[in-house]
């Protein structure tokens, strides 16, 4: 997600940017549980605990019980409107790390490796039953741009 936020607009980050300062009241670069709940009913929006638990748990990547900036802009960038077949296909480049044109498990775990993340043989094991489509054992780029269609 972090590549596809580096690929936004300039103008929709900035948005985001200042939407995110007005939100973190204390200035402290997170957004606290209770500074999400206090925006929310600024834009009349209303939300339980446990629906604003679920958002929390969705957005916080770091597991600190708050939301960060990129966080917080990974989980608010339309997507959709950023993911041209070109920004795709240079996100596939980025995993397809032997260049072979398809994503093997070998070049998922190097890709996260680049980007400092570990990834598990049961997390690789789900993303090729997910997304494997034909069971070749690999991920083409038709069968990638799968992953990002629900989004």
């Amino acid at each position: 997600m972090n590549l596809l936020v580096k690929m936004a607009d300039n103008k929709d980050i900035e948005y985001l940017r200042e939407m995110f300062m007005r939100m973190d009241k204390d200035q402290t670069g997170d957004i606290t549980a209770t500074e999400l709940r206090e925006a929310l009913n600024e834009a009349q929006i209303k939300i339980d605990d446990s629906e604003l638990e679920q958002i929390i748990n969705n957005v916080d990547y770091h597991g600190d019980r708050m939301i960060n900036y990129s966080e917080f802009l990974s989980a608010t960038i339309q997507v959709k409107s950023i993911l041209t077949d070109e920004k795709l296909k240079s996100i596939f480049k980025q995993f397809d790390t032997d260049s072979t044109g398809k994503i093997t498990a070998e070049n998922i775990i190097k890709a996260m490796q680049k980007l400092g993340h570990t990834v598990s043989h049961s997390e690789i094991k789900e993303i090729f039953e997910h997304y494997d489509i034909d069971n070749t054992g690999d991920i083409t780029f038709e069968e990638f741009k799968l992953v990002f269609e629900n989004l």
